[in-house]
């Protein structure tokens, strides 16, 4: 008898603690980070950019002066919008791991009148072209967080081509002004996704380079009382390239494979690619704009 009271009370202090301590609460389990199951799937896609550059420092106007004091220009170079492209082929292989190449490509050229201090050149203007290509490799890891996260991991290398030519006439000046940069080197990023429901997700990609290469920039014309222009010069250059985009996707499961579809706005800047031959300086290039495109995915049995 005097054994059972003894638990009795035991029990009974037991269940008061709990009761002053409180119950506890819901417990958070953290979600499973897994890998695709071994697989081997081919895909092609395809996008449509609409996008426009943008320039640091002096690369983005442009100055004449007609006579000594008389005429000066400062002209914004302000390039248009204009459609550009960007082809891909994926090889996917193992657990989530792909092979991808992507090509980037973009031109558009502007022509503007030059506008002065004393008024407008009748009949004279000047066109200015910039040009993009970038060629991305790619070895990927995908990486699956629950049902809805997903995240692929890359790195590889880029190859970037960016080109301009400038060419002013005016009654007194004709030149042409040839700027290009071709670099090379690493390239790494994430590609994030959020699967929203019924096909639909939210993705957010980014990925950075470090190029090492060449910026020429090559003067030619005549100026004044016909006096001639020859200015050049090439030099080796470092380039730092940062790329984003944000979009929203739509997956639809094929008999012989998946369509997806996908738009967004991206965002790409290249640090010291655009080169002054009279001063030296290096400048930014960068572009912005919208894309839209599809892609296809079939396995290989």
């Amino acid at each position: 008898m005097l054994n059972l009271k003894k638990t009795a009370v035991a029990v009974l202090a037991l269940g008061s603690s709990a009761v002053f301590a409180g119950t506890m609460g819901p417990v958070c389990a953290p979600g499973n980070v897994t890998i695709p199951c071994e697989k081997t799937a081919w895909d092609f896609g395809a996008q449509a950019l609409y996008l426009q550059p943008t320039y640091t420092g002096d690369f983005g106007y442009r100055n004449h002066v007609v006579t000594a004091g008389v005429g000066t220009v400062i002209e914004n170079v302000e390039p248009k919008w204009g459609w550009g492209f960007q082809i891909e082929g994926s090889y996917h292989f193992n657990t989530g791991n792909d092979l991808n190449l992507n090509w980037y490509h973009w031109n558009k050229s502007t022509t503007r009148a030059w506008t002065s201090t004393t008024g407008t050149y009748t009949g004279t203007n000047y066109t200015f072209e910039p040009k993009w290509d970038a060629v991305n490799f790619e070895v990927g890891q995908h990486i699956d967080f629950s049902d809805m996260k997903n995240l692929r991991l890359h790195a590889g290398v880029e190859y970037a081509r960016i080109h301009h030519n400038l060419n002013v006439v005016v009654t007194s000046q004709n030149v042409a002004d040839s700027v290009s940069y071709n670099g090379f080197g690493p390239r790494v990023g994430a590609d994030l996704g959020y699967d929203i429901g019924n096909g639909f997700g939210v993705f957010a990609n980014s990925a950075a380079s470090l190029l090492i290469g060449t910026a020429k920039q090559g003067i030619t014309g005549y100026t004044g009382a016909n006096t001639a222009l020859n200015y050049s010069l090439s030099r080796t250059q470092m380039a730092p390239e940062l790329e984003g985009k944000l979009g929203v996707n739509y997956n639809y499961a094929m008999a012989q494979g998946d369509l997806g579809l996908d738009v967004g706005y991206m965002w790409v800047n290249y640090w010291n690619t655009q080169t002054v031959a009279i001063t030296g300086e290096s400048h930014d290039f960068a572009l912005n704009g919208i894309f839209f495109g599809a892609k296809w995915v079939g396995n290989v049995m």
